[in-house]
């Protein structure tokens, strides 16, 4: 199955995932999240902000601020095809002037100069060789290359797990994978 097949089949299941099967699975993946010893351990965190099918990240969001975490979110600067992490510190400064219509912080938010410790990384599919499908920008792709330290974990339900993501050479792997079942190591 190539690149274009695969993003349109999970697209398709998780737009058909059940609601309440969905919020139940969301509060899992971020309890895993929150009970990790990455997540305790960490002081930054680059984060994505959940669109509507994703798994949920605004509770986790809330979560790492309360206990004072420094939260990055993304910013694209769609002119420039580059993504931005931008401090928030609180979802009072998030707002849907995003170019793809999704929640992101004021363009005068102070940027992350350091690599993050976690970056929560969104996708369609992953698989158990740390692969990972995006959406097709590369956003996070260019942003991962300049991020090798940090631990990316990718937060997703069971069915977007498959055996095998298609992978190019510009694209970058993910180290840990969190669902509503289980927290998987990537072995590389």
């Amino acid at each position: 199955m190539d690149k274009k097949e695969l993003r349109k089949l999970i697209k398709e299941k998780r737009l058909n995932l059940d609601r309440k099967e969905k919020e139940l699975s969301d509060i899992k993946i971020a309890e895993s999240f929150l009970k990790s010893a990455y997540f305790k351990e960490c002081k930054t965190i680059f984060m994505y902000v959940s669109m509507e099918d994703e798994v949920e990240t605004k509770e986790i969001l809330k979560k790492a601020l309360e206990l004072g975490k420094h939260i990055y979110v993304p910013k694209v600067e769609n002119t420039q095809k580059v993504m931005k992490a931008l401090r928030i510190n609180s979802l009072l400064d998030l707002n849907e002037s995003g170019v793809f219509g999704i929640l992101e912080p004021s363009i005068d938010n102070e940027e992350l100069k350091e690599e993050a410790d976690i970056i929560l990384v969104p996708g369609l599919a992953f698989d158990l060789s740390g692969g990972r499908l995006g959406y097709g920008g590369g956003f996070y792709d260019k942003f991962l290359k300049n991020s090798k330290s940090s631990k990316r974990i990718a937060l997703c339900y069971d069915f977007q797990i498959v055996d095998e993501v298609p992978m190019e050479e510009f694209d970058e792997k993910i180290d840990f994978i969190i669902t509503e079942n289980k927290v998987e190591k990537i072995i590389k």
